[in-house]
């Protein structure tokens, strides 16, 4: 699992944070890393922060023993638009990323169609990466290249965002697509709440654990 900070954030927080909550939940199953950006953030120009990735994963599959076919990405924020550019410019390398509050992010692949199992949480009252205009388009996205039908990732961007669950509390409400490719679910998770990778109790590690665990 690779962990990324938000802007301003450090590895160290998200080890500090026990990687979004997600190590006690893993009972020793997984290994965890938490690379360090640039100026604490990233901004993938020209695909920078990808590369970094890519040769990240190649170290660590030279000096660990690591299921290749299970390599997940995770983050907040910033964090959660880097997950969202690996699982679209180097689909082959990643099996599913979770994206907390995330949005787009400079250096991703226009037209990438290789499926990534995706899951995203979004409060709708986020004041930076604002909803739905962020984490909503990168959620149809992958709805399209997995090939889901229900919610209709067809629809345009206001109707797709209408057939989203309306979350009544920090608790989220949640949906899982329908119709996606066999192995490429998605699954999306919003919630009342401000700009936050957990907005109450450990729900969203729980449900990021739940996803990320089925592989």
């Amino acid at each position: 699992m690779i962990s990324y900070h938000w802007m301003g954030g450090t590895a160290q927080d998200v080890t500090n944070g026990s990687y979004y909550g997600l190590l006690s939940l893993s009972q020793g199953s997984t290994i965890f890393v938490a690379p360090q950006g640039t100026e604490n953030a990233w901004s993938n120009r020209n695909g920078v922060d990808v590369e970094f990735s890519r040769q990240l994963i190649a170290q660590l599959e030279s000096q660990l023993c690591i299921d290749k076919t299970r390599i997940f990405c995770e983050g907040f924020s910033m964090g959660g638009s880097m997950s969202y550019a690996m699982a679209s410019a180097a689909p082959e390398l990643i099996r599913a990323v979770a994206v907390h509050s995330g949005g787009a992010m400079s250096g991703t692949t226009p037209g990438h169609n290789k499926p990534v199992a995706y899951f995203m949480t979004h409060g709708t009252k986020d004041s930076v990466c604002t909803y739905p205009q962020y984490g909503v388009p990168q959620l149809q996205d992958f709805a399209k290249v997995n090939g889901c039908t229900k919610p209709d990732p067809s629809l345009s961007a206001t109707a797709f965002e209408a057939a989203l669950p309306e979350p009544t509390s920090s608790a989220g409400a949640c949906v899982s697509f329908e119709g996606c490719k066999e192995g490429y679910p998605v699954r999306a998770c919003l919630f009342v709440g401000d700009h936050t990778a957990s907005p109450a109790g450990n729900w969203v590690p729980t449900e990021t654990w739940k996803f990320i665990s089925q592989f």
